[in-house]
């Protein structure tokens, strides 16, 4: 009976390796011709935890199969260097100038939610005051709110229509110049964009929220779909998000200044939304995060979705995950230096 169970492991465990093998050029694939396939890219973290159990499975028992999945866990941690960090922060001090930026998905400050969380005018009070950044930018924005903001006089608020209630929003302690939208046709989700006026220094700020999937984040409202509506949701909001991410790097080319791009991407850092959006852009996660950098759970299950992108330029001096939240996001902020 134990070899038999056995063998049914270690082909389980082949086909698990090879999945694994199999998502590392899914982040190349575009979702318009390969729709299918970048479904693949929701399944990484997964596929990596069941390959770490299959590995810890023949290492008990001191078999030389622990190499399959040992070997492709090691290669995807190196490959993809995204799903866990260990980071310390930098002293601004080295650097002539910084920037705080905080990205936060607010789910329209929990206008609409039956059973809302948290304390909404508490908890971004207490963003302001401990983590004190410079730039806020807003993905969900509801206007109007109870939310102090009067710190920062200089914003961008914008909405497709005088009706719509789902916005984006930019606030800032610099002047903002240059303002302007992509919204997005046959969506609710758009992306803004101004200059940061900083002393003699100019920084262009995307405030981003890609094609949402548009599913409730609950495994039983999956279940009550079927597989193929399931699989044309998934397809069509990764078509849309590669669009999207096609028009904000077109327009991106056409800037001379540095460039920080942040908010929520609604996919992975296995996906190609997200390998084409960062470009050669520094994530600032990978640069100076920590543990798994969590930003939205799905029942449960963490998944990074929400990212802080900058150019080269500028120096990512730290980065923080803030969990105190009202949202199903947790707000992201980083510390730039140049």
């Amino acid at each position: 009976m134990g070899k038999f169970f056995n063998t049914i492991v270690y082909w389980v465990n082949l086909i698990m390796a090879f999945l694994l093998l199999l998502s590392f050029v899914i982040p190349y694939l575009p979702p318009s011709r390969f729709p299918t396939i970048a479904l693949l890219s929701l399944l990484v973290p997964l596929l990596i935890i069941l390959n770490i159990l299959f590995a810890l499975y023949w290492a008990f028992q001191l078999r030389r199969r622990f190499f399959i999945s040992a070997t492709f866990v090691v290669i995807s941690y190196f490959y993809f260097n995204a799903f866990y960090k260990f980071s310390s922060e930098e002293d601004t001090v080295a650097y002539n100038n910084s920037l705080t930026v905080m990205s936060y998905n607010v789910r329209l400050f929990n206008n609409y939610e039956k059973k809302p969380s948290g304390d909404v005018v508490n908890t971004m009070k207490t963003y302001f005051e401990t983590e004190n950044p410079d730039v806020i930018c807003i993905q969900e924005y509801y206007h109007p709110n109870n939310v102090d903001f009067s710190d920062y006089p200089y914003r961008y608020e914008h909405f497709k229509t005088s009706k719509t209630k789902l916005g984006n929003a930019i606030f800032s302690k610099y002047p903002l110049i240059n303002k302007g939208a992509f919204d997005f046709k046959n969506t609710g989700n758009n992306t803004i964009y101004a200059d940061i006026v900083k002393d003699k220094d100019t920084l262009r700020v995307y405030s981003v929220h890609l094609q949402s999937i548009g599913i409730l984040p609950e495994v039983a409202f999956l279940q009550d779909l079927d597989n193929t509506r399931l699989r044309r949701k998934f397809a069509q909001a990764f078509k849309k998000q590669q669009y999207q991410i096609d028009a904000i790097q077109n327009h991106k080319q056409k800037t001379k200044n540095p460039v920080i791009i942040c908010g929520d991407f609604n996919n992975t850092p296995f996906s190609y939304s997200y390998r084409k959006m960062r470009g050669t852009m520094k994530d600032a996660f990978r640069e100076r995060g920590n543990g798994l950098g969590t930003t939205f759970l799905f029942d449960k299950f963490p998944l990074r979705i929400d990212y802080i992108f900058v150019s080269d330029e500028l120096e990512v001096a730290s980065f923080k995950t803030l969990k105190n939240t009202f949202s199903d996001h947790y707000a992201i902020r980083a510390t730039l230096g140049w």
